[in-house]
This record gives C-alpha cells, structure tokens and sequence, in this order.
C-alpha cells in the first residue's frame, strides 16, 4: 500500500521550511561575512557573491510556491487536497519548478567557475563540466516543457517521457558537481601535499586539507539530494516531494557554508600566520606570472573561496614555507 500523497506533501512542506530557515540564518551571515570581508580589504568577489544572492532568492521562489501550493490544495481547491496535489498543470508548481531549476543550475554554475579559476583558468578543465551543465539546463527545460504538453501529465507526474527527463536533469547535475569537485579537491591536495613536502608540516591540518574538506562535504549534501530524488522518482514514490522540495534550500544551504566555513579558515590562519596569502581579490586573473622569469604569484584564500593553486603560485607557496 502506498503512502498517502497529503500526508507525505505535508511532510515534505514541513521538512522543506525547516530547511528554508536555516537557509535563511546562513544566507544572512554569508552576507554579514562577504560586507566583513569588504569593509576590512575594500574588495568583494561579485562573480561569486551575485549568483550566491540568485540562488538564495530562487529559494525563496521554490519555497514560497510550495506554501502557495499546500494552502491552495488544503484550502481552496474545491474538488479536495489529493486532486489537487495530483495535478502538474499548475502556476504555483511551475514557480516551485523554476526555482528549483534555477538554484540547482546557478549551483552547477558557480561550481564550475570555481574549478575554472582553481586552475589557472585552463578551458580545457571545463570542457566535461561545461557539457553536463548544457545537458541540465536542456534537461530541465524539456521535462517542465514535457508536463504542459503530454496528454496525461494533468493525472501523473511519473510519465515515462517526464521521467526521463527529470532523471536526466538530476544525473546530468550530479555529474557535474562530481567532476567539478573531484578536480578541485586533487588540486587542493596536490598543493597541501607539495607545501608539507618543504618541510613545513603542521600538527594541525593545513590550509588546502581543510578547504577540500568543506568543499567535498558541501558537495556530498548537495548531491546527495539528487540521488535520493532519483531514486525515489524512479520509485514512483510520493516521498520524492521531500527531496524535490529541498533542493533548492540545500543548494543554497551549501552555498553559504562554503562563504563562512573558508572565511573562518582564512580567518584563523591570518592569526597563526602561516605562508599562504589571503585576499578576496581575482580581477583581471591577478594571479598571473612575470613572462621575464621573476618571481610571481600568489595561493588566495578568501570569502569568495577562490585559491590560486597554478604552478608558479605553487613556487611561490613553497619558497614562502622554506
């Protein structure tokens, strides 16, 4: 027998505000974080600070519309809440799926502009992530396209078509937030493991080592929303509204861990001292080298999260640590 759909709506609503107010709280100090950071360096990363404020307020929109949502079939609908919550064709369930969508991509976005900064801006680095992520955003405009025109998508939201789609939509992001984090963290680890190679070997966990911590596990949240969604609409499960309701607010969720979780690393070690240097800065890709074979470059750790790790900034790190 299967779950009653209110019941599991009505978890789903519950488990997603909750969710939403953390996102709120964390959003509020990234932002206190990013106005810290600027007031103290003058600076602020706006290619990454924006879409961190985009993904927020798609958020908002997916939340929003699934209060809408829940209060129009509880209250309003008059044929009842389970015709209602049956139905595909409808405003506030497209504003629920354009936010989702929309913070889910902007995610997978600023995901790859990370791995593109992290190395050295090399495009070639990108070429995978940037298929996948075209992949998702065609994905996830077909199976929203999908559910306004397939006859029967008015009754069912397990269409074979919509699911294919949908399912599409949710590996395709996956793929690109594993492949973009596989190559951040190898990037961070190469570089902590060639600075303890100097000899300059702390007993606490270094810069890079941390770094690929927060955004490893950022990662795994993240992703682990889409797997579970997967496999739950695979399932043909009602409980998949609850992963499909909280993407969004998790998207958001990791996005402002990722803001103070490495501010307070660039926090304690401009206190302890150590040789990597920090600062917010990445205009006009400030990292770059003198073509005349001096010394130049630099490792960033900042709010924004970007670090210099090219080979000539990986020099400088070592020759800094001697």
């Amino acid at each position: 027998m299967g779950l009653d759909q209110l019941a599991t709506a009505l978890f789903a609503v519950l488990i997603t505000s909750v969710a939403y107010g953390i996102s709120v709280c964390l959003f509020t100090q990234s932002i206190l974080t990013m106005c810290r950071k600027r007031r103290s360096t003058g600076q602020v990363s706006w290619a990454l600070a924006i879409p961190s404020i985009l993904i927020f307020l798609f958020a908002s929109v997916n939340v929003f519309a699934i209060w809408a949502n829940f209060y129009w079939a509880i209250l309003v609908y008059p044929e009842g809440p389970h015709a209602y919550l049956a139905l595909v064709r409808d405003p506030c369930k497209t504003a629920i799926q354009t936010g989702q969508e929309g913070a889910i991509m902007l995610a997978d976005l600023l995901i790859v502009y990370r791995t593109f900064v992290l190395w050295g801006g090399n495009y070639y680095v990108i070429i995978v992530p940037c298929i996948t992520f075209i992949a998702t955003f065609i994905s996830g405009v077909m199976f929203v396209h999908l559910q306004h025109i397939v006859p029967d998508a008015s009754t069912s939201i397990f269409n074979a078509a919509i699911t294919a789609w949908t399912i599409s939509f949710l590996l395709c992001s996956f793929a690109t937030t594993l492949y973009s984090t596989s190559l951040i963290g190898y990037t961070l680890w190469k570089t902590d493991k060639n600075v303890r190679m100097t000899g300059s070997v702390s007993a606490r966990p270094s810069v890079g080592h941390r770094i690929m911590i927060i955004f490893v596990e950022s990662a795994a949240i993240y992703s682990t929303m889409h797997l579970l969604y997967a496999i739950l609409y695979l399932a043909k499960s009602n409980i998949e509204a609850t992963p499909s309701y909280l993407e969004a607010s998790v998207a958001s969720i990791t996005c402002s861990l990722i803001i103070i979780r490495c501010e307070a690393v660039s926090r304690e070690q401009q206190v302890s001292g150590r040789s990597f240097h920090f600062g917010p800065r990445m205009e006009g890709w400030q990292s770059t080298f003198d073509s005349g074979g001096g010394r130049r470059g630099s490792a960033m750790i900042s709010d924004d999260t970007v670090i210099d790790v090219s080979p000539f900034a990986l020099k400088e790190i070592k020759e800094d640590s001697r």
